[in-house]
């Protein structure tokens, strides 16, 4: 698995970043992307963090105009792109044109960032901007406008995969691959039990999962336990061995990965992905999908990935981690080393030396 790392600038100025995120109501304090900003110096960089709600509420200020705002918001190719995202980069501007901005960090690219950075650039200010993107390709084409990724310093992706699309846009030394990380102090292994009376699987998570695989993997399973964190219907909640858990806090969460014996996750399509980061930061072995992203995040000796839409092979898969004992403990040691390699306090490292080399 290959990293990209910068070299740091010379220099003790203290940096002035900027950091706008959206507010996802299924995130806790302990997960999801805009925990790295914790790790960072704080002796380097002066941290302004600001969530952005995922909704059409504010930018009061437009007045009268506010309809058509709206209505002009929705013709254009960003559909996530809200009136709270428009509200966002209002206020970032005001702090920008005063002076108190070196760096401008759209945490969620997807979502934000279609007027400012351009504006930015055409007042030749020295705000250097940066935009963060978290989706697979395939779904990219339908939520970016490429016309406004030009304007950008520089773009930070989650995983190899997304590189073909952006290499076609931006020149490569405008992009880097800068993995998710996870809280490796607050998500960590329980203890190892060698002859559980079940085995309890867990699956966390809604966006991009299969559930029509974790249902028949279920259904042909009814020995193990399924426990899914999800908002979603996972199709399955008929079944006597599936349990759901909706709107748990972040203790909960982690006693839950703690109690449980393999982290289950197939999916459609993944990027970067909190519950895999999560899961083998708990110690649990990983049964989830053959993909180049979930490839780059893990080491191999934790995993078994099995084809997308396989029910039959994940099944072969639980079972045959569920009977080897062995295996499960060796399995759970690699997934909590691999997930120490990836704690937020290294990957943050990344992230200081980037804004260091854009201010340079």
């Amino acid at each position: 698995m290959q990293q990209e790392f910068l070299v740091p600038r010379d220099g003790d100025r203290l940096i002035r970043l900027r950091l706008e995120h959206t507010l996802y109501p299924h995130w806790g304090g302990r997960s999801g992307y805009p925990c790295f900003s914790d790790y960072l110096d704080r002796a380097r960089f002066r941290v302004d963090k600001h969530g952005v709600p995922d909704s059409d509420e504010g930018a009061q200020w437009l007045g009268p105009m506010r309809p058509w705002v709206l209505s002009a918001l929705r013709l254009r190719r960003m559909k996530w792109y809200k009136l709270g995202d428009l509200n966002a980069e209002f206020d970032a501007g005001r702090e920008c044109l005063r002076g108190n901005v070196d760096v401008l960090h759209f945490l969620d690219g997807e979502h934000s960032g279609q007027f400012l950075p351009g504006l930015l650039r055409l007042a030749r200010s020295r705000v250097r901007t940066v935009a963060t993107f978290h989706q697979p390709p395939n779904l990219l084409d339908n939520l970016l406008d490429r016309r406004v990724l030009r304007h950008f310093n520089h773009i930070v992706l989650m995983s190899p995969s997304q590189r073909s699309f952006f290499d076609e846009l931006m020149p490569p030394e405008k992009v880097s691959v800068i993995q998710h990380g996870v809280d490796t102090e607050f998500f960590r292994p329980g203890h190892f039990e060698e002859r559980p009376k079940t085995i309890r699987c867990i699956t966390v998570g809604h966006w991009l999962r299969d559930w029509s695989v974790f249902r028949a993997v279920a259904e042909r399973m009814p020995e193990i336990e399924f426990h899914a964190v999800t908002a979603r219907d996972t199709q399955a909640d008929h079944l006597p061995n599936v349990f759901l858990h909706r709107g748990i806090d972040d203790e909960a969460l982690a006693s839950l990965y703690r109690d449980s014996h393999i982290l289950f996750l197939p999916l459609e399509d993944s990027t970067a992905n909190n519950a895999l980061l999560e899961g083998i930061a708990s110690g649990l072995p990983v049964i989830t999908t053959d993909l180049v992203s979930t490839r780059s995040y893990l080491s191999g000796d934790e995993a078994i990935l099995t084809p997308r839409g396989d029910f039959d092979a994940a099944v072969v898969a639980l079972g045959h981690v569920r009977a080897d004992i062995m295996l499960r403990f060796k399995m759970g040691k690699s997934a909590r080393a691999q997930a120490e390699r990836l704690s937020w306090r290294r990957i943050a490292v990344q992230y200081e030396n980037l804004f260091e080399n854009l201010c340079s």
